[in-house]
């Protein structure tokens, strides 16, 4: 965030992006993300779709707005945006508009960007200049980068990537908390750097392997609670609280997410899965094993419960990285969906494997 203290960003709120200063003003931002298609382009419908998008929000916000940005990456280019992006005064903006009235521009009416334009034209000349004074574009490859310019410094050069990867994700992760919580998603920047520092005081990049998902929102877990796969059946049978089997489901989902998302990437080898989850059976069967010689006179559910909670605390690294906390207790639970662990003694005869 490259924000003054004090300044908020939100996310799919205002816009895509909004920035809010405490003097009230406000940036909008769109961004475009297109690698095969040029949103840039004099006639392209998400130009317009954004400038007719702007031109008919409530006056209140409206008038609040300073800049409204265009963003695209990776870089485009054409000559309407540039000459949008450089008419900072009423004369330069009068010309356009101009310009933009004329049928020859506008096109065949109900083709391609024509409605778009004939919408932006809809608001009053005063409203249309305003957004052209006000009209900036931002067009790089790398959308990255200029955050890996503020970061070099302080961190390592070779763990910039997943510093990054995790920065985005505690935003989006705070965003969504704040949704779910009922408020505006309204990230404070100042509050949010000393996190950011925080974070990277207490991780070693050089050995973290980064969360790629935030939690599971609550239908996400009354779903799959819904669903009853494996892994919630063998917690049912060992009669796990509501909340411990809530965590486990939102652990499954997070650990599911990252192990896809860490290999399409690189960041780990698929073997070496093979290999943690070898370790985490193992320690399962030893402390199965344990649970038997100290604890045998407990009933079947209670051995399973402690057999559990003893699984999900341990802590391993994989491919000598930490790992999010709640990894192993997830992994365990993909373990225990795929029926080759399980909590109750009995879990082999009460979960037969199914015939083909």
């Amino acid at each position: 965030m490259n924000e003054a203290s004090g300044s908020k960003i939100s996310l799919e709120h205002l816009d895509d992006v909004a920035i809010h200063h405490k003097s009230g003003t406000v940036i909008l931002e769109q961004t475009k993300s297109a690698p095969s298609s040029n949103p840039a382009s004099n006639k392209s419908a998400e130009l317009w779709k954004a400038l007719s998008n702007w031109a008919e929000l409530p006056k209140p916000l409206f008038d609040s707005v300073n800049v409204f940005r265009y963003y695209v990456t990776p870089f485009k280019s054409g000559d309407l945006v540039h000459e949008l992006n450089d008419a900072k005064d009423a004369g330069k903006a009068a010309i356009l508009l101009k310009r933009f009235k004329k049928k020859s521009f506008q096109g065949t009416p109900g083709i391609g960007a024509e409605p778009l334009i004939a919408k932006f034209l809809a608001a009053n000349d005063e409203v249309c200049s305003r957004v052209i004074e006000r009209f900036e574009l931002i067009s790089e490859d790398d959308p990255l980068q200029a955050i890996r310019g503020k970061l070099v410094a302080i961190l390592p050069e070779d763990n910039l990537d997943r510093f990054c990867e995790a920065a985005i994700g505690m935003a989006k992760a705070e965003v969504e908390s704040l949704i779910r919580r009922g408020k505006e998603p309204l990230i404070e920047t100042g509050a949010f750097r000393k996190k950011l520092r925080a974070f990277i005081r207490k991780y070693d990049f050089s050995n973290l392997l980064a969360p790629t998902t935030s939690a599971p929102a609550d239908h996400q877990i009354s779903d799959t609670l819904a669903r009853q796969p494996m892994f919630v059946r063998q917690l049912l049978a060992i009669e796990a609280s509501p909340s411990l089997t809530v965590t486990a489901v939102s652990d499954f989902l997070r650990a599911t997410a990252d192990k896809v998302t860490w290999a399409d990437a690189g960041s780990i080898l698929e073997t070496s899965l093979d290999e943690l989850d070898e370790s985490l059976i193992r320690h399962h069967g030893l402390t199965t094993d344990e649970l038997s010689d100290t604890h045998a006179e407990l009933k079947a559910p209670q051995r399973g419960r402690q057999l559990y909670r003893r699984c999900i605390e341990l802590q391993m690294p994989l491919e000598g990285r930490t790992l999010p906390l709640y990894f192993v207790a997830g992994e365990y639970n993909c373990l225990a969906d795929d029926r080759r662990l399980g909590w109750h003694p009995d879990y082999l005869s009460l979960f037969p494997l199914r015939s083909s």
